[in-house]
């Protein structure tokens, strides 16, 4: 998987998990991600590495170290969603 697609599904997963948090509902033309984020199998690991990049997040990216983060948590966010089951 290339940068892009990386950045692009873990934003979908992102704001997916948000508008489910806030009550939408996934309708017929909603994506593939958020209709499948309420019954993924690592919904709870999801969850959990998004409150935890928030939680530590100082609300601005200014070194290389900080944007490794945000990169490192990208690639797990998607490895998380790709994987069958939770490990």
């Amino acid at each position: 998987m290339e940068e892009k697609e990386i950045i692009e599904l873990s934003t979908d997963i992102v704001e997916g998990l948000i508008q489910l948090a806030l009550g939408a509902e996934p309708g017929m033309f909603s994506g593939k991600v958020i209709k499948s984020l309420r019954n993924h199998p690592n919904l709870e690991e999801l969850k959990s590495l998004i409150t935890n990049h928030i939680t530590n997040f100082k609300g601005i990216y200014e070194t290389a170290e900080e944007l490794k983060v945000l990169s490192d948590f990208r690639y797990n966010l998607v490895t998380a969603y790709n994987q069958p089951t939770n490990n």
